[in-house]
């Protein structure tokens, strides 16, 4: 068994394509591999922008012949008067066998007809060149070209093709090309075609070609880089994961490469000059010990140059023109207040049904009456934060940089000489901008972003446009889990049931009729996905919102009662009981309120539980007012043992319909009071 590479040399590579493509082909071969009986190792993959390749150790150069038993007619229909039918002599030309080759075999349904032969194995090019097709039909490429004359496609035109077999050529094909031992290494560097000498010598030998193929090797190589490079400039370089898988990308042998441009441009805010550096040049930004931005860059070339110098020096004459133009935006803006900005957002269009984002933030306002008494926030920061949170769309810096809408906001919120409340709002009310990211960070932030994200979701919802598994373009999903997470871990507690009534109002019905109940549900299963994802079970989660509870905060709180309540003595036999006395009830058509009265008591045990109720219930009530739920589950536990002993002991359903009754009432009591924290009976007790 000898080590297998597959190479596929191509054109450069779009960024980030490379990585995705070399793992499939080296999974999707391994697996065909692996099917065939021939490698059973993991495989190993290799990337760089002009070539994807899969390594496999210890690969067969054949498959084991195998024993194959092929079912013919029944005995019964194989033969006729002792000679062979039709029915078995088309069986055996079909099977390439005679009768001297057949045996019979006992099934439930008779005797049968068998031919036992040899299936010869494939040779290791016969499963490659069959497994490949398929396998470069299924690569992750968005999009595939055809080249030349050339009815091949491909991300890019193909230039080589590599397959090794311990020392051997591999004799495969595959889109035009025949395979060899040779690979070409750095297109500068090492432009002359390389022999390899083995399938296990492809990483060392491109290495001395200047091509690091091992993509987490070179990954870490440029991080090393540019850290030291950082060092001797006495920064810190931003290094957010994307970018540096990006560079990783378009680079086959990484040299960092420190550069710098005027402090005169550090006048405008960091975060679009970092953007720019990112996005349109793939540089490192670099951050001083007081998170200021330096006057620096640094780059990653893909040559090793005997005059670095030359490649610093276009690289800062790059940056420059796109610093003057970001510049000149900020100048422009500067001229103007955020506010002036406002008549302008009647013309920015929200949604065709939803109108303008100026009428978005009228609707946002409407909310500030219920919202800011509950967050503690100021009303009059509240309404000024929200006339101007959407201001910045119509600003050149953010028509030129997207991404720095809320960021630019807040800059000339601080500007304008609003408050620190009012200036964090700007940004902080698209907070979460990912999934469990930042929070806004005060009150004033947190009424924006709630009143921001409440009106999409009901004005999307209201149109019917839903959210599916595959499609959620106006981001509900994250919108409400936004608001879920602010409530409860900010201990905000709102009832979002009002909020939403709120903002169905100040649509003033131009949507129609508004599924009210449907938002509701919505919002109930962002609060499961939020408790699950907390690591509370599903069966808990289900009994709390059972009870249609609609203040995320109190939902929670009830949850970790129940999930400490479930893992107790009493758990299990309240469960049941209550689920019984459900039943019961239901059976029974119990729909109002039954009384009870001490005198029709005739058993001690329903005595006993009469007595342990009017002795818990008012604690339980008093807890349950303060939301003291643990404490509230504590004393219901109590009930135990009564409850089980009169379901032991008392026979409800007996003739005299007013001691039936009494009794009914009685557990009506129970179920109502041990029901009032949670649906219990929909707990699945552990153990």
């Amino acid at each position: 068994m000898d080590d297998l590479l597959i190479e596929i040399g191509c054109e450069e590579l779009p960024a980030g394509s490379a990585v995705g493509m070399a793992k499939h082909l080296a999974s999707a071969l391994q697996a065909k591999l692996s099917e065939a009986g021939m490698a059973s190792q993991p495989a190993n993959y290799y990337g760089t922008p002009r070539r994807i390749a899969a390594y496999l150790p210890a690969v067969s150069a054949r498959q084991e012949d195998q024993s194959v038993e092929r079912k013919g007619p029944a005995k019964a229909a194989a033969f006729k008067d002792g000679e062979p039918t039709k029915a078995l002599l088309g069986f055996l030309k079909g099977a390439g066998a005679t009768v001297d080759d057949i045996t019979t075999v006992e099934t439930p349904k008779g005797e049968w007809v068998v031919v036992k032969q040899t299936k010869k194995g494939e040779s290791l090019a016969e499963v490659v060149n069959a497994a490949l097709p398929e396998i470069i039909k299924t690569l992750p490429v968005p999009k595939r070209m055809r080249w030349s004359d050339q009815p091949h496609e491909f991300l890019r035109p193909v230039v080589w093709l590599t397959a090794v077999h311990g020392s051997s050529v591999l004799p495969v094909s595959i889109l035009g090309m025949n395979a060899s031992n040779t690979t070409l290494g750095h297109r500068f560097h090492a432009p002359k075609p390389i022999t390899l000498s083995s399938a296990s010598s492809y990483v060392a030998e491109l290495k001395k070609a200047f091509v690091m193929a091992d993509i987490d090797e070179r990954k870490a190589l440029i991080i090393k880089q540019v850290q030291s490079v950082a060092k001797d400039f006495g920064g810190t370089p931003v290094m957010d994961d994307a970018l540096v898988d990006e560079v990783n990308s378009l680079v086959e042998w990484p040299v960092a490469l420190g550069g710098g441009f005027e402090e005169m441009y550090l006048e405008i805010p960091k975060e679009a000059l970092i953007q720019t550096m990112q996005e349109n040049q793939r540089y490192f930004a670099l951050l001083d010990n007081a998170g200021k931005l330096m006057p620096a860059f640094i780059t990653v070339a893909n040559i090793e140059s005997k005059n670095p110098a030359t490649i610093v020096d276009g690289n800062e004459r790059v940056i420059r023109p796109r610093f003057a133009d970001t510049k000149f935006f900020w100048d422009q803006d500067k001229k103007v207040k955020l506010s002036d900005h406002r008549p302008a957002l009647n013309d920015v269009l929200f949604q065709k049904k939803l109108g303008s984002v100026a009428d978005k933030t009228d609707r946002m306002a409407k909310l500030i009456p219920l919202l800011a008494d509950v967050l503690g926030a100021d009303a009059s920061e509240s309404a000024t934060a929200i006339s101007i949170c959407k201001c910045d769309l119509t600003t050149e810096i953010v028509k030129e940089l997207a991404k720095m809408q809320g960021i630019c906001g807040r800059y000339y919120a601080e500007r304008d000489g609003h408050s620190k409340n009012i200036s964090q709002a700007m940004e902080e009310h698209y907070f979460p901008k990912q999934a469990g990211g930042a929070l806004p960070s005060n009150p004033v932030a947190e009424l924006v972003a709630i009143a921001d994200k409440t009106d999409t979701l009901v004005g999307i919802y209201g149109q019917g446009l839903v959210p599916t598994g595959t499609k959620d373009p106006f981001a509900l999903r994250r919108a409400t889990l936004g608001v879920v997470r602010t409530l409860i871990e900010h201990e905000r507690d709102l009832d979002v049931s009002k909020l939403i009534d709120a903002s169905i109002d100040s649509y003033k019905g131009s949507l129609g009729d508004i599924d009210r109940d449907a938002i509701l549900g919505y919002v109930a299963d962002r609060i499961r996905s939020y408790a699950q994802d907390q690591g509370i079970d599903a069966d808990v989660v289900d009994a709390v919102l059972a009870k249609g509870i609609t203040h995320p905060l109190d939902a929670m709180a009830r949850m970790k009662a129940i999930a400490s309540f479930r893992d107790s003595s009493a758990a299990a036999s309240l469960s049941a009981a209550v689920k019984r006395i459900g039943n019961i009830l239901k059976k029974q058509d119990v729909q109002k309120t039954l009384t009870v009265s001490d005198a029709l008591f005739q058993e001690s045990d329903e005595k006993a539980l009469a007595a342990a109720m009017q002795q818990v219930s008012p604690s339980v009530k008093d807890q349950l007012s303060a939301r003291q739920y643990s404490e509230a589950m504590a004393s219901m536990s109590s009930l135990k043992e009564p409850v089980d002993a009169f379901f032991d002991n008392v026979m409800v359903m007996v003739d005299d319909e007013a001691v039936r009754d009494n009794r009914l009432g009685l557990l009506q009591q129970v179920h109502a009071l041990c029901s009032d924290v949670a649906d219990i009976s929909q707990l699945q007790i552990k153990g």
